[in-house]
């Protein structure tokens, strides 16, 4: 894990050399994003709202102040000598220096440079952040494999491909972080069958629509549940789920990014699980990364930020709605880094807790951590596994080998990995002094005497159960694993989709053929 050197704990020295570099920069094209950049980036006016009231600045606000200070570090972090040649690249076209997550892969060794800067994102972050900076740059990038099919579905007012690969362009040079809002507003949806066609108009007092065309754009007015980061993103990437992307109503098919300061776009963020009571460690509380109801009262698109317009034929092939098993959110190594360091770091806790109370040579509790590193073990052979097949596209872009089950066992070992770190712990996972109760000179003896572990003191013994309790037991663990059992997509939906498109043939064939005559059986005589 990388946690701070000499140049993370000095941010003026790492603001001098990042603003020497940016000087060397083309103008026009912003190259890598720095932390004060970003700061201020976010002082745009958008129209966010917590707790019954708008919020001026995001900046400072204390339910969102934390994680935005915690991502402006990660991007001086990108920009500073230590980590700048595996995090960033120089662009050819612009002559800039941006990030590698905007890399478009042209060959084996360009994949590499990718899973490099992915590990580093989430050894900073620890693997909490779902919806980092380089997760959701491969959604645009995986789509440019499907531009001349984007561009098929004609508009007389635009080249939804050409957009699309504009956009890219335009995210590449400035670093532009992305978020997205797929779903629609959990409302009543029983008139919505999955990957069918829906037979019932959809509903216009909720779904996102097309109200108008303009000669700036589309109108249009709906919801969308939810959009991760919302709060501290630049732009946001809207478009269908795999679950509801067949619509009924033409007018409700549509795919765009904007920004999320755009007028008539309000942002509900939710209550934060980084806000608490005393001096209880959380220490994780800076990676709150908010989750947010958009809510869009008459928004202009406009035309050159229109990616798909009344057919969705490009869209259902690309999410794999029609019955395959393509999950957009695992495409590349962003989600795929996130994941393997987050099963590492609960697997590393689970042993650490299990060695301080002195139960590791439990065999239940030993058995327990097998399984947590068979999990680790298990996605990091996966991970090498989809690198080996990776090759390329018609597009000439390279892409990893298929991970078409990847995101569905996820969804399913996060919660489990959980629940053994629960397990493990007992209830010490609940019950551990705060960092007052440890300063308090009159009740530390007793501190010292009855909370301390095998051959660890208090100090250690409950900063580490805090830490387990942050990733297990808080609401921003509970937020967690919520996050990780949907962030895929409905489970169910996905493992239907992978059964439909599972090429069995070759052994249907073999079987079949075995049953086409008698089988082998005894004798009867």
């Amino acid at each position: 894990m990388v946690l701070f050197t000499e140049t993370t704990r000095r941010p003026d020295r790492l603001r001098a050399m990042i603003a020497v570099d940016t000087a060397r920069t083309k103008p026009g094209a912003r190259g890598a994003m720095t932390g004060a950049r970003y700061i201020e980036s976010l002082r745009d006016g958008r129209e966010v709202y917590i707790d019954g009231r708008r919020v001026e600045d995001v900046t400072v606000h204390p339910a969102f102040k934390d994680m935005i200070a915690e991502l402006a570090r990660c991007y001086d972090l990108q920009n500073s000598p230590p980590y700048r040649d595996e995090m960033t690249f120089i662009e050819p076209e612009s002559g800039v220096r941006t990030s590698l997550s905007w890399l478009l892969p042209r060959s084996a060794a360009d994949l590499k440079l990718k899973r490099r800067n992915s590990e580093l994102w989430n050894e900073f972050t620890w693997g909490q952040l779902g919806r980092s900076p380089d997760i959701l740059a491969p959604y645009i990038i995986s789509a440019l494999h499907l531009k001349d099919a984007f561009s098929a579905v004609k508009h007389p007012r635009c080249d939804f491909g050409e957009n699309l690969a504009n956009y890219y362009r335009y995210c590449l040079e400035n670093d532009i972080f992305l978020t997205h809002a797929l779903g629609d507003p959990q409302v009543d949806r029983s008139t919505q069958p999955q990957n069918q066609q829906r037979e019932i108009p959809e509903d216009e007092q909720v779904a996102l629509h097309v109200v108008e065309e303009t000669a700036d754009g589309v109108i249009v007015t709906g919801g969308k549940q939810l959009s991760t980061a919302a709060t501290h993103a630049h732009d946001c990437y809207v478009a269908l789920s795999a679950t509801f992307a067949m619509r009924n109503d033409p007018r409700c098919v549509l795919a765009f990014s904007i920004p999320l300061a755009s007028p008539g776009l309000k942002i509900l963020a939710r209550e934060p699980v980084s806000r608490w009571f005393g001096s209880w460690g959380h220490p994780l509380q800076m990676l709150d990364e908010q989750d947010c109801m958009l809510f869009f009262d008459r928004v202009l698109v406009p035309w050159d930020r229109l990616f798909m317009l009344y057919d969705a034929t490009p869209m259902v092939k690309m999410l794999g709605a029609g019955g395959g098993s393509v999950n957009f959110n695992f495409l590349g190594w962003a989600n795929l880094c996130r994941a393997y360091t987050r099963m590492q770091l609960i697997t590393a806790v689970a042993t650490m807790v299990a060695e301080a109370i002195g139960v590791i040579e439990y065999r239940e509790v030993a058995s327990k951590l097998g399984e947590m590193v068979t999990y680790c073990e298990l996605w990091r052979h996966a991970m090498d596994g989809v690198e080996h097949e990776a090759g390329p596209t018609p597009s000439g872009q390279w892409s990893l080998g298929p991970g078409r089950g990847l995101h569905i066992w996820f969804a399913q070992t996060s919660g489990r990995m959980t629940e053994l770190l629960r397990e493990i712990c007992g209830s010490g996972i609940i019950m551990q002094p705060s960092e007052n109760d440890l300063a308090n000179p009159e009740i530390r003896a007793y501190l010292d005497k009855y909370m301390r572990g095998k051959g660890v003191g208090v100090d250690y013994k409950s900063r580490l159960f805090r830490l387990a309790h942050d990733l297990a037991a808080s609401s921003f663990g509970m937020r967690q694993d919520i996050y990780e059992y949907w962030h895929g997509g409905d489970p169910a939906r996905n493992r239907i989709n992978l059964l439909r498109s599972y090429d069995q043939s070759a052994m249907r064939g073999r079987i079949e053929e075995l049953l086409s005559r008698p089988l082998a059986h005894g004798t009867t005589s």
